[in-house]
């Protein structure tokens, strides 16, 4: 890497600040050229802060900031710097603050920051325990959005040394937790996360949480995930010689050297990009410009087209197309008249001809903040799934069968290889469902067409490394095979298909209740890690309708089980006079529905009016066909039956 592009930190000098010769080292040997640089020499040449990637502000002060260093700094950073600072994290480069560095932090704002535009104001104030010392703790890393600690698992283990050090914030705290900002917390000497007691919500005795600080913090992010703030110093250890015990990492380095390793990762990642262009600094702006062809790429530009397009915006968006295209086209037959490319898609519909009345059938969905645990857990290879599935199994409860498929993608800052697993599993599930109609024709029939989309990029509208996902599906049925539920009679049977998992629904609630449990977490109802479990992709039914309709079985009624439960979706196919009982204790609720009741205190109630509870879909049949669907497509279970009144009742 040239000296130019090389990633630079500048480990600040304050009054007070007495750890700064340590933090500079810990920079240089992750990697940074480092300058250590006195906040009066700053101040003198504010611009001079843009010339770097990662700004460290160390430890020191005094017990409980008695002396004011920590309030001054602050002041200093945002009355004489603000503006460069605003700048700097805007572009996103990195701010880290250790001990009273995060106190600096706090004290300026910039902890927690603002969530949706709103700001959260926060202290540190004295310890607990009211006692100043120094000892070894254990934290546990939870995943989130902080990119200082992307990839830690294991607990690991930190020097404290602080007078202040409680983290105090106005109202319910919990809200950090679920919104991903507490990435650092204190936890039992050697304690596994897997069994998630240390997390349980209650305050850690001391010695394990040294300040007493409420849910256990020991560090917090901002909503980017750009600024961390911590009260461990990640500098004292980044040697195993520096540990009592001379015990480290394999290759002899201490734990605290992944927090500044995390950072120079991210910083050669995107030194050249539009991130670090210190010297010609753009804002962004609002002139839409198309770009990949998917049909469009739309992203918000400075004024200055030219260097937005120099700074690598349009290399991503070029990137973005390509690694898309092949999965895309790979749902192509010879009925794809236009796709990727054009301004819109052109499909063939010829092969329907054989119809006597069609009728088409519509449909647009979305994922839902599921995309938000995807995000957090880096993990995009499922989501496209979700999303087709949920929009067939919509078609399906209508009679009708796909003919093509167009998605929706939008997020803050074009990452192009998040994108394109995205879009490849929204191929791969297009490719895995299959077009119904038109199979007489060579080569039909092979993949439900990825006819079109569109990929966003809008950094005022989405949070940093979050995205939304949504599509659109067409199909089409015969009139008189719709269905609709208008044949629906008191004595009919109600036939569940079993899900996978929450498939797109109740994440809201789900990630309330596991906020504060690693997704690493194995808890012994699962036998699984939670991140498995919660991203267990959304089940299709097609095969299984298929299958009961190519039997000439007659279905009254079919409800997708998604947001609302049994209730809100079953009566949405029931004509007046009559009442669907749902006799809950005809199946076993599988151990995630149970898991979040307990630990969530969920009612009931609540909990089969916002989840599946185990049933991805009820098929309405008359009690005379019901052994018959059962014999064709076994795993069909009874979950009710039909009986004269309005409505549905959860027996």
């Amino acid at each position: 890497m040239s000296q130019s592009t090389q990633p630079r930190a500048l480990v600040l000098r304050a009054p007070g600040i007495n750890c700064d010769r340590e933090t500079a080292y810990a920079c240089r040997l992750a990697g940074f050229a480092t300058d250590l640089l006195h906040i009066n020499h700053l101040i003198k040449e504010p611009r001079r802060l843009l010339d770097y990637h990662l700004l460290v502000i160390p430890g020191g002060f005094s017990y409980g900031d008695d002396l004011g260093a920590g309030t001054l700094l602050a002041k200093n950073l945002t009355i004489h710097l603000g503006k460069q600072l605003e700048r700097f994290i805007d572009d996103e480069r990195l701010v880290l603050g250790i001990c009273n560095g995060f106190q600096a932090l706090v004290r300026a704002g910039l902890l927690p920051g603002r969530v949706n535009d709103v700001p959260y104001h926060a202290t540190l104030t004295d310890n607990a325990s009211a006692q100043f010392e120094c000892r070894w703790v254990t934290l546990s890393a939870l995943p989130g959005r902080c990119i200082f600690t992307r990839g830690i698992i294991q607990p690991i283990e930190l020097p404290v040394a602080h007078g202040e050090g409680q983290f105090v914030m106005p109202g319910d705290i919990t809200h950090l937790l679920a919104w991903r900002q507490v990435p650092l917390l204190y936890a039992l000497p050697g304690h596994d996360p897997a069994e998630g007691n240390a997390l349980s919500g209650a305050t850690l005795p001391y010695p394990s949480n040294p300040n007493g600080s409420s849910e256990n913090i020991a560090g917090i992010c901002n909503a980017r995930g750009n600024i961390l703030g911590l009260m461990p110093h990640p500098e004292r250890y980044v040697s195993a010689l520096q540990h009592p015990q001379r015990t480290g990492r394999p290759d002899g380095t201490g734990d605290g050297l992944l927090i500044f390793k995390n950072a120079y990762k991210y910083v050669s990642q995107h030194v050249g990009t539009r991130q670090y262009v210190a010297a010609q600094f753009i804002a962004p702006g609002s002139i839409p410009v198309a770009a990949d062809g998917r049909n469009e790429l739309r992203r918000y530009t400075p004024a200055d087209q030219s260097s937005y397009a120099a700074s690598g915006v349009d290399i991503a968006a070029e990137q973005a197309k390509d690694l898309m295209k092949e999965a895309v086209r790979s749902t192509h037959g010879p009925d794809v008249l236009a796709g990727m490319g054009a301004f819109a898609g052109i499909i063939d519909i010829s092969h329907v001809q054989h119809m006597h009345h069609p009728a088409l059938v519509a449909s647009t969905d979305g994922v839902g903040t599921k995309t938000l645990l995807a995000a957090q857990a880096g993990r995009y290879d499922t989501i496209g799934r979700d999303l087709v599935h949920h929009s067939v199994n919509d078609l399906l409860a209508q009679g009708a069968r796909p003919l093509f498929f167009m998605d929706y993608l939008a997020m803050g800052k074009l990452d192009p290889e998040q994108a394109a697993a995205i879009v490849r599993g929204v191929a791969a599930a297009c490719r895995d469902v299959g077009c119904v109609y038109g199979q007489s024709k060579q080569g039909r029939g092979k993949a439900l067409p990825l006819l079109g989309g569109e990929t966003a990029e809008m950094p005022d509208v989405y949070l940093p490394g979050a995205f939304d996902l949504a599509g659109t599906i067409v199909g089409i049925v015969e009139q008189d095979s719709i269905i609709d539920g208008s044949t629906i009679r008191p004595g009919d049977v109600l036939l569940g298909l079993p899900s996978s998992g929450l498939h797109t629904n109740g994440y809201s609630l789900a990630r309330k209740v596991f906020a504060r449990y690693p997704y690493e977490t194995v808890f012994p109802e699962l036998s699984e890690p939670l991140i498995d479990a919660l991203l267990r992709p959304h089940r299709c039914y097609l095969r299984e309708i298929q299958a009961l309709q190519a039997a000439g079985i007659p279905i009254k009624g079919i409800a997708h089980i998604t947001g609302g439960g049994f209730e809100g979706n079953i009566s949405r196919i029931l004509p007046s006079g009559v009442q669907a009982e749902i006799e809950t204790a005809r199946w076993d609720v599988p151990p995630l529905f149970t898991l979040i009741a307990r630990l969530g205190k969920v009612s009931r109630a609540e909990m089969f009016r916002t989840f599946n509870m185990g049933v991805g879909m009820v098929l309405v049949l008359a009690a005379e066909q019901a052994e018959q669907a059962r014999s064709i497509v076994p795993e069909l279970l009874q979950v009710g039956h039909v009986i004269e009144g309005n409505g549905v009742t959860i027996l």
